[in-house]
């Protein structure tokens, strides 16, 4: 009962009750409960998890049970805050998810075909890759290990390679490969009550214990029906389960994801896209049933094999909480980031989360920035006299750079070939520098600039003409000396133009003419000429020098107009004659070897369309060649005409552009259908079909019948059209009589199987008494086979040959028989009778196992049945007050 007085329930009534109006039926004096449920129904119509919003509270310090309503209503604004936020992760998913619908779908039908992945992973990692797609770069450390990909999201169908400490369960399948004497290939699935089984029959029980454990119990195992030594067996995860996992909080992308058993749960979040900018990556929660696990980044980042083995179970939750304390540092050090700090952690450990300090950092003077009561302070920290100095949330930490202002070069730069820093000696001239520098071609000899600080901190800039006398060239540099050398090129406009399209040298850019004399058909000739099929009207495309945004077009007919006088930056663009030509198709399909589209043209003939499409089929019908044809009117409207044309007629056909010719198969065509019959007829072989409908019986009579060592009762027929697979027969039967039903009609492909005779019976000893007999030439691997000693029941079987039932394991009525033929029988029961299936030669008996005993749970606390008692007798005195004081106010 601490539910109904909880804080959830309180806060809750104290946000419907503004609403209470709008709830159809909502009356004042409604109990607690009525209460209850139309606040539920709110939460569901806003579509707001209760479980979510619970464990959000939790995760902010505010317990839900066993608080006061006061308590409970002065907390009303972080509830529905924690809400507002649900509400809004839900619409952005929303969003991120309409965005990304059209073009998921494609890429997910894509995947499934290709056979690379399941259809729940496909959704999952189509949608997830598609919402994390615009995720920005976050400047917190440890948030691009999610974002960037740095951890991989490995699907169910990988071929991956798993550490030993996997937990095997049911929906893995492990690859056996043997390379000793006894070569083999195995592929062992886990079934769901955790057992796989060697092909033998042999079960082995592997759910639940480790990789490496279940690959000592399998070499043991199969050392004992195969021969290899060590070094000569390799066991490997083939593909692993598909779970669930839930991940919520402050994550990029909230939901419910399929992924492989082999991820962690560092893997799982790069499929949510990592935590939100405000997510915590120091305290995110795993979640497994009553069990919760904290993964910490940073902790993984230090040593990955720490969290590697932490692998997730089906429907396990992740819970990204709001970060506690963010800090920024910026300055000497190696990784210069934002950090989010737990609690006890301070600045000595921020300074090893980012690497360290640089060689030049001031770690004496620490520049430690914070908000204090709404207003900036600073504070200086020695990191050697206070390492332990406490951080709190948003502080801003500068680790300051010694900048040496000793500059022991001098600089040359612009127009030289060896650009850069030399080093300064006593002495040494501008002349020195040049030399060193080497003047390119081009450069300017009658200015360049020296730039030069002074000794009070200002800078200064003189002017050098480098053609003057040598007085000038023997000016002696100072350390921190800077020499601009300016060039000539610099100072002139280099004009181009530009010919592109259908010219013979593709899109050619020139300089212009320095005196600005070029024509039209000079510049196509610079291009190359034009090509062939080259339309001589080209387009100019002229940009005025006084406003580069502006264009002015111009159609120029080159055959009239070459001298054309050309302007810089022109463009001529020459265009091909097929950009103005309707390019009109004919096709042919049907019944012709080829087929295909090709390009029409008046002198296209009927015949030489279905020549180029390979001539017409064995099983055409020349009497029926159809030619669909649009009519298009000259409103722009079109209508699509039929024309059946008879090619064993003279009669001319024209066709037209994009006539569509299809030529049918003949209705009655059909080749040669056959089937093959396989054992005991007494001409097995390959038969062919000789009419219509002809059934099983005609086929065996064609065949010789049946041989003496023929066992009819085992017939098969596989069939192969539309995934059949098996039909069981009654072979017997038909033989016998030719109108029973199960006298098939066959069809094209059928392989039917007729084998000798069987006199033996199979009984698989599970859950049987067979045990009691040890191991013997009659029992192996779980199999006994006995001769058939009549039509008696599966039952009678199982009491002489196998023991009886296993009393404590049997489901007796369960017991089945599978006849030779493929038929299946079950044990029918009525009250306390069963009627077990007879038995014919070649069947197969297996017993059933009953389900598991369920254990009843003792009650760990005794229900309060004294505090229920008193809980309701306070409700009655406060409905029948409330009844006689409604009674005594009404009129």
């Amino acid at each position: 009962m601490k539910f109904i007085f909880s804080l959830l329930f309180v806060v809750l009534c104290a946000i419907a009750l503004p609403l209470a109006s709008q709830i159809p039926g909502q009356i004042p004096g409604q109990s607690r409960g009525e209460q209850e449920m139309v606040i539920r129904q709110m939460l569901r119509n806003r579509d707001v998890n209760e479980a979510e919003l619970r464990t959000r509270l939790e995760a902010r310090g505010i317990q839900t049970e066993g608080i006061s309503a006061e308590e409970a209503l002065r907390l009303k604004p972080q509830i529905e805050e924690v809400i507002a936020t649900m509400e809004s992760e839900k619409a952005q998913a929303t969003q991120v998810a309409n965005e990304v619908a059209s073009r998921s779908t494609i890429r997910i039908e894509e995947a499934v075909a290709e056979g690379s992945t399941s259809v729940e992973e496909a959704i999952s990692e189509v949608t997830t890759e598609a919402a994390t797609e615009i995720l920005a770069v976050s400047n917190i450390y440890g948030h691009q290990l999610f974002r960037d990909k740095s951890l991989q999201v490995y699907r169910a169908t990988e071929n991956v390679t798993p550490p030993d400490s996997y937990p095997l369960k049911p929906g893995d399948e492990l690859a056996v490969s043997i390379f000793g004497a006894s070569q083999t290939d195995l592929n062992l699935r886990i079934d769901n009550r955790g057992s796989t089984k060697l092909p033998n029959g042999v079960a082995i029980s592997l759910g639940g214990i480790p990789l490496s454990d279940a690959r000592i119990l399998l070499a043991s195992r199969l050392k004992q029906y195969y021969t290899f030594r060590d070094g000569e067996l390799s066991i490997r995860i083939q593909a692993a389960r598909t779970i669930s996992v839930n991940i919520f909080g402050d994550v990029e992308n909230n939901g419910s994801f399929s992924l492989s058993s082999i991820n962690t749960g560092f893997n799982a979040m790069v499929a949510a896209g990592g935590p939100t900018d405000r997510g915590t990556v120091r305290n995110i929660q795993l979640i497994d049933g009553d069990e919760t696990t904290i993964l910490d980044v940073y902790e993984y980042l230090r040593n990955p094999t720490e969290k590697s083995g932490l692998f997730l179970s089906n429907n396990a939750s992740i819970f990204v909480p709001p970060a506690e304390k963010i800090v920024a540092l910026r300055g000497g050090v190696d990784r210069p980031m934002r950090y989010e700090l737990k609690a006890g952690e301070t600045l000595i450990d921020l300074i090893d989360f980012a690497g360290g300090t640089k060689t030049r950092a001031e770690v004496n003077n620490i520049q430690v920035t914070r908000y204090v009561d709404g207003a900036l302070e600073l504070f200086n920290v020695d990191l050697d006299a206070t390492p332990n100095f406490n951080l709190e949330d948003e502080d801003f930490i500068n680790v300051p750079i010694i900048e040496d202002p000793i500059q022991n070069f001098v600089t040359i730069e612009g127009a030289v070939l060896l650009p850069g820093r030399y080093p300064f000696e006593t002495g040494i001239t501008l002349d020195t520098l040049l030399k060193l520098g080497r003047l390119r071609p081009g450069a300017r000899t009658d200015v360049a600039f020296l730039f030069r600080d002074n000794d009070d901190g200002t800078q200064r800039l003189d002017r050098i003409d480098l053609d003057a006398d040598a007085t000038a060239k023997n000016i002696i540099l100072k350390r921190g000396d800077r020499l601009q050398v300016l060039a000539q090129s610099a100072y002139v406009d280099n004009a181009t133009f530009s010919v592109s399209g259908a010219v013979r040298g593709g899109v050619t850019t020139l300089p212009f003419p320095q005196d600005g004399a070029l024509t039209l058909e000079e510049a196509v000739l610079l291009a190359g000429g034009t090509e062939t099929n080259a339309i001589p009207e080209v387009m100019l495309i002229r940009t005025p020098l006084t406003n580069s945004k502006e264009k002015i077009y111009e159609r120029i007919d080159l055959l009239t107009d070459g001298s054309y006088a050309l302007e810089p930056f022109d463009r001529i663009v020459v265009y091909f004659r097929e950009r103005f030509t309707d390019e009109a198709t004919v096709s042919i399909s049907g019944a012709v070897r080829g087929g295909g589209t090709y390009t029409y043209d008046p002198s296209l003939t009927l015949r030489d369309l279905i020549y180029m499409g390979g001539g017409t089929r064995i099983d055409a019908a020349p009497d029926r060649v159809e030619v669909f044809r649009l009519q298009i009117s000259e409103g722009g409207g079109t209508k699509t005409l039929l024309t059946t044309i008879d090619l064993n007629a003279d009669e001319p056909f024209t066709l037209q552009a994009y006539d569509e010719v299809i030529v049918r198969s003949a209705a009655e065509f059909e080749t040669i259908q056959n089937i093959v019959i396989k054992g005991e007829v007494r001409y097995p072989g390959t038969y062919a079909l000789l009419k219509d409908n002809e059934r099983l019986f005609d086929v065996i009579i064609r065949a010789g019948g049946l041989t003496g060592e023929a066992f009819p009762e085992g017939a098969r027929l596989y069939r192969e059209s539309r995934d059949t697979g098996f039909v069981v027969l009654d072979l017997d039967e038909v033989i016998v009589d030719p109108a029973n039903p199960a006298n098939v009609v066959l069809i094209a492909g059928d392989i039917l199987s007729v084998p000798k005779k069987e006199d033996l019976i199979t009984i698989y000893t599970v859950n049987t008494q067979a045990h009691r007999f040890n191991v013997d030439s009659t029992n192996v691997g779980g199999v006994l086979r006995v001769a058939y000693k009549g039509p008696y029941s599966a039952r009678w079987y199982v009491e002489n040959y196998a023991g009886g039932f296993d009393d404590d394991n049997a489901r007796r009525r369960s017991t089945t028989v599978e006849y030779a033929n493929g038929g299946v029988k079950e044990t029918n029961s009525f009250l306390l009778f069963k009627d077990y299936p007879d038995l014919k030669p070649g069947a197969i008996v297996r017993v059933g196992a009953a389900p598991p005993k369920r254990q009843k749970q003792r009650r760990e606390e005794r229900f309060d049945w004294l505090r229920l008692v008193s809980i309701l007798a306070s409700t009655a005195t406060t409905i029948v007050t409330f009844v006689l004081i409604s009674q005594r106010n009404t009129p």
